[in-house]
């Protein structure tokens, strides 16, 4: 354990109106955006010079594009066999959260798609949210760096920024806001930070667990010191994207949560539906699966429904193995049973689906609790040290996402 992290050091954190973003840090943001923006560069001229190209799977895109034409639903939806569109009452529609196609308007207003040059941008946003995050909690330029890395590069988020499919549109984008809620949450700029976390929930669905337990505290503590006119000012924005989102669910589908989903012709022949419990245990041993090796010592892993998800996403690993260091030192607290509990329950609702995400390298769906991890570190912002596995492990993330990113393009 000791190669884990070195020994724990205080920290005189100054005041939250009063943290510089000092020169160094100027310097290692920008060197890490443009190191991310150049892996993508590579990586799509591995796939044939594709950051420019349109994805056949924008389905946000389409989406936006009928807005624009005054229609909710997807017209000669027929025509787009290869997308998950719902049918209801013989229109079809979009079955994702519609927040993304909000972001897509101005490109279908000027005739633009670049969904693949979106998707990157989005994961540019991504590594400066999370190193904001992290230099707000304290953290030195080289300690943000090595999260926002390990997020970008060395999980399975680097290869949903390859695509700007419907699917990791939806995913990116969520830990976009989430990142983004966080940071401005750590800053107590609870108006912003939970308009963010609300237009997350518009992305998945399930980020509303983590939105609430950031929320919940802060209405609690207004309410406790009879702050009703900040908690009323917090709550609004929140509110608001609640009230959008349900009001275009019903137009469509006559249901406060209903996004399509259960319009799907996959879900509609499925005996049990999108989720069931029946679903949960298969679902729970295929993010179990582990990497192996054959006797020619090439590797071997599933492409469906996911495999080992710390293996895919060694950040996960690297939490647990701080949880246990923690427990030993007695200094694992409520609110770190907190994150562990939403976490849990996050993972246990995400294997109530159907599938784990279908076709996919690593563990798709369990991107989406990276932030459950990121809070617990942040909770020890300015205060770590990073020994050798640590290091090993980013590294050991980024050479295997790396890897799948470019094994995915000959699937």
């Amino acid at each position: 354990m000791k190669l884990l992290f070195r020994d724990l050091v205080p920290d005189p954190a100054p005041a939250l109106a009063k943290r510089p973003f000092t020169a160094g840090h100027q310097r290692m943001l920008a060197a890490g955006c443009s190191l991310l923006a150049l892996a993508l560069l590579l990586y799509h001229s591995l796939a044939g010079g594709t950051l420019l190209a349109d994805s056949p799977y924008d389905s946000y895109l389409l989406q936006a594009q009928n807005w624009l034409a005054g229609r909710c639903f997807i017209q000669d939806g027929s025509r787009y066999t290869w997308l998950e569109l719902a049918r209801y009452r013989g229109r079809y529609y979009l079955s994702f959260p519609p927040v993304p196609s909000v972001l897509a308007l101005p490109f279908a207003a000027a005739g633009l798609s670049l969904g693949n040059l979106r998707e990157a941008a989005f994961a540019l946003a991504l590594f400066a949210g999370v190193y904001l995050c992290f230099w707000q909690a304290g953290e030195r330029p080289a300690g943000c760096a090595f999260w926002a890395g390990f997020v970008s590069l060395g999980s399975g988020v680097f290869w949903l920024s390859s695509s700007g499919g419907v699917w990791f549109q939806a995913q990116l984008l969520n830990l976009c806001f989430v990142m983004w809620g966080i940071l401005l949450w750590q800053r107590r700029q609870y108006p912003a930070a939970f308009f963010l976390l609300a237009l997350a929930v518009g992305c998945r669905p399930f980020s509303a667990l983590l939105a609430l337990g950031l929320y919940l505290p802060a209405l609690a503590w207004a309410v406790r010191e009879k702050r009703f006119g900040e908690a009323a000012r917090f709550s609004l924005p929140p509110l608001l994207v609640a009230f959008a989102l349900g009001w275009y669910n019903l137009v469509r589908f006559g249901r406060l949560f209903e996004f399509g989903h259960r319009y799907l012709p996959e879900f509609m022949r499925a005996e049990n539906g999108q989720f069931s419990a029946a679903y949960f245990l298969n679902n729970l041993k295929n993010i179990l699966r582990p990497v192996t090796l054959n006797a020619a010592l090439d590797l071997e892993f599933p492409i469906f429904d996911g495999f080992m998800f710390f293996v895919a996403n060694p950040l996960f690993l690297l939490w647990i193995l701080a949880m246990l260091k923690e427990a030993r030192a007695r200094s694992f607290a409520g609110p770190d049973a907190v994150i562990l509990a939403g976490f849990l329950v996050s993972l246990g609702l995400l294997c109530l689906h159907r599938t784990m995400g279908g076709w996919q390298f690593g563990a798709r769906y369990t991107v989406d609790l990276l932030p459950y991890a990121l809070l617990f570190f942040l909770r020890r912002g300015g205060r770590l040290r990073y020994g050798l596995f640590a290091c090993w492990l980013l590294a050991a993330g980024v050479l295997l996402n790396l890897y799948g990113a470019v094994y995915m393009l000959g699937m």
